[in-house]
């Protein structure tokens, strides 16, 4: 890979393995938490293939800095659309990323956070696909039957209700960092990315362009009403893959 573009100046050129890790490493400030998210786009904008998933859009070297993600947060939040379009399970992770995590003095495995409204998740959710992998969180709404959560908790997921009628990020977000996971990553959905968005919470985006088209009418990286006051982000890195993909690190102008 190539560094093409560095805002905090380091030499532009040729990268290896470990530079990738101090370029992606969370800056994680100690009075607050560092919410990153992470998408890949084509060139005509879609977040998702003819498949209407982002794996059918990915490159190798997407594949890579995507499980780096992994590698260096503390918690990953998803929201439900994206868990079930998808097929999200626990996080597990290979040989390399846990060696990488432990010496950042991070946890095994990053937390999967899913955000829904309406908790319906199958709880075969908690499993990972293989081996041992992170613990499973759902936040939700206050209301539901006790028999509707009682599988997913039974399945060792731990379910919170907000204690208002709608989900406030913010407090999520906070009480994540209180509780001790200020990394946070987003990984999806658009639903969810524009709501955090919406909210003042993104501090970083991080966009794959991919090299292909691939027209439709495929979803963009924040899906719904128009902000009216766009945030603006500024960018800060931009990296490229030999595979042609581009990889670009947006931070909030505060």
């Amino acid at each position: 890979m190539e560094l093409i573009f560095d805002r905090d100046g380091r030499a532009t050129g040729t990268i290896d393995d470990a530079d990738l890790v101090e370029l992606y490493r969370h800056p994680a400030p100690s009075d607050r938490p560092w919410l990153r998210s992470n998408f890949v786009m084509t060139l005509d904008g879609s977040v998702q293939g003819p498949d209407g998933r982002s794996g059918s859009i990915n490159t190798p070297s997407d594949h890579m800095i995507f499980a780096l993600h992994r590698c260096l947060t503390d918690a990953v939040l998803v929201g439900a659309n994206t868990v079930r379009n998808e097929g999200y399970r626990a996080i597990d992770l290979q040989p390399w990323q846990l060696q990488l995590r432990q010496n950042e003095g991070l946890a095994p495995y990053p937390m999967l956070v899913i955000i829904s409204a309406s908790a319906r998740v199958d709880p075969s959710i908690a499993l990972p696909v293989e081996g041992d992998g992170g613990s499973v969180m759902i936040i939700t709404t206050p209301g539901k039957p006790i028999d509707e959560l009682e599988p997913l908790r039974d399945a060792g997921i731990t379910v919170i209700e907000t204690p208002g009628p709608t989900v406030d990020l913010a407090q999520v977000v906070d009480q994540l960092a209180g509780a001790g996971w200020q990394r946070l990553l987003c990984e999806g959905g658009p639903h969810l990315h524009h709501a955090l968005l919406a909210a003042g919470l993104v501090d970083e985006m991080s966009l794959t362009v991919a090299p292909m088209v691939v027209g439709g009418q495929g979803l963009r990286m924040a899906s719904g009403e128009s902000f009216s006051s766009p945030s603006r982000f500024t960018l800060h890195r931009a990296i490229y893959a030999e595979d042609g993909a581009l990889f670009t690190n947006y931070r909030l102008v505060a």
